[in-house]
């Protein structure tokens, strides 16, 4: 496909085709292989002289496609031309362009090779002809061996800025796709975890909600001090619930202002009084170092607590449950215990999922085992402190 060349005029841009040029090219060295001749041939009409002159300019139409192949046929019809001891049209004027689009053409080496054996052949036929050679290599040679050095340099100098400019567009392009990619990674990463916190805040609620109208249910017949209370606990966590999903969907409608709720290990309570109302008697238990948690780590360990609390209600018909927390030196523990009825059905859904995700996130470790003999499960995760908070233990 042929691109387009822009020459800057003023402040704005002249676009024109390679065709254009290449014939504007070809017709200027016609032109001048022309006069040449016609200034040369006093009182004589070499007419196929012309035609030389012509076909020099025609065969720059094709410089691009045929470089190398222009640069030999006009080297072959210079020895030619001169062969026919026609009117001298120097040796520069009808090979600069050739020399010029090799060069360009990243064929340098054959163009020095063929300008050396032109200026060659140009010399010894001098001398053999008679000619001083004192005249010939002062003042004769030295502008020819220039202008022809100038078009090499010039046709790789462009050679040399095309492939730069191609450089930084591919530059450019890999830039945008590495950003658009990165772009496409994090907003799958915010969703995924949006998605998360969704399953494990609403989730939550949402289990108790239908427990307490359960409970509800069941005491309105006879024990209606005991439904007032279940449904008292039902409006509670409900405002909770609406609460969380307003800020989930804010964050929802701004992925990229980082807007939502931190919840950390200071609303841990929060869970094991919503987890007694329910029946399940919760302990928090804090060992190890006394050091500041970072939020985010905060917020990755109550939503496992969390997410823990939920499935032992759901699924593990316990009455108790410790939390622990151990601030270690290289990572925070997490611990919750139950006396439920061990695993059964608590690795299904989602919940499980969730806390592996959160645990990897951190290049934690997450564990789910029922030791016997003793009834229950033990969730495990360990979260290794982030640099930043090492950090700052160790100053």
């Amino acid at each position: 496909m042929a691109t387009r060349t822009a020459f800057v005029v003023g402040s704005g841009k002249l676009w024109a085709s390679p065709a254009l040029i290449d014939g504007l090219l070809g017709y200027a060295v016609a032109m001048a292989v022309g006069v040449a001749v016609f200034t040369s041939s006093v009182g004589s009409q070499p007419w196929p002289a012309y035609v030389f002159a012509l076909g020099f300019g025609l065969m720059l139409l094709v410089r691009r496609r045929y470089p190398v192949l222009v640069l030999i046929l006009t080297s072959l019809g210079i020895c030619v031309y001169y062969a026919l001891q026609y009117p001298p049209i120097g040796l520069a004027l009808p090979i600069a362009a050739a020399l010029f689009s090799a060069a360009e053409a990243g064929r340098l080496r054959i163009s020095i090779v063929v300008s050396v054996i032109l200026v060659g052949l140009a010399v010894y036929f001098q001398i053999a002809g008679g000619r001083d050679i004192g005249p010939l290599l002062g003042y004769e040679l030295p502008p020819v061996i220039a202008l022809m050095g100038a078009s090499l340099a010039l046709g790789d100098g462009a050679r040399s800025r095309r492939l730069l400019r191609e450089s930084q567009r591919e530059r450019e392009r890999q830039a945008r796709r590495e950003l658009e990619r990165r772009a496409t990674e994090q907003r799958n990463v915010e969703r995924l975890r949006l998605a998360r916190d969704l399953h494990d805040s609403l989730g939550h609620n949402v289990a108790l909600i239908s427990l307490q109208s359960a409970v509800a249910a069941e005491a309105l017949p006879t024990r209606v001090p005991e439904a007032q209370r279940a449904v008292a606990e039902i409006r509670n966590i409900s405002v909770a619930t609406m609460a969380q999903l307003r800020d989930t969907v804010r964050g929802l409608r701004s992925l990229d202002s980082a807007v939502e709720r931190l919840v950390g290990l200071e609303e841990l309570p929060v869970l094991a009084e919503q987890a007694r109302a329910n029946g399940l008697d919760v302990r928090i238990v804090q060992t190890g170092e006394s050091r500041e948690v970072p939020d985010a780590l905060g917020q990755a360990i109550y939503r496992v607590v969390q997410e823990a609390l939920t499935n032992i209600i759901r699924h593990a018909n316990a009455t108790q449950a410790v939390v622990t927390l151990d601030r270690g030196p290289d990572a925070l523990t997490v611990t919750v215990r139950d006396d439920g009825r061990g695993l059964g059905e608590f690795t299904a859904g989602n919940g499980i999922g969730g806390m592996s995700e959160r645990a990897a996130e951190w290049s934690g470790q997450l564990s789910v085992t029922s030791p016997g003999p003793d009834p229950g499960t033990v969730v495990t995760v360990m979260l290794p402190w982030p640099r930043s908070a090492a950090t700052e233990s160790d100053t």
